[in-house]
């Protein structure tokens, strides 16, 4: 797994912080992953039909 860096708005990572004591995620980190898989599985026809790539899901 790599680690990297993000920037984010005060809002987006208050917003982040309210779903995990609500307990949506156990934590941010989780909820930034989970938004990622979820951006990917939402292109990914579009990056396979472009980069003629294998299916991401």
């Amino acid at each position: 797994m790599r680690k990297i860096s993000v920037r984010l708005t005060d809002q987006h990572y208050e917003m982040l912080e309210a779903l995990v004591a609500i307990g949506e995620y156990a934590s941010v980190s989780e909820a930034i992953r989970d938004a990622i898989r979820k951006l990917i599985a939402e292109k990914a026809e579009l990056v396979e039909k472009h980069a003629k790539m294998k299916p991401f899901v």
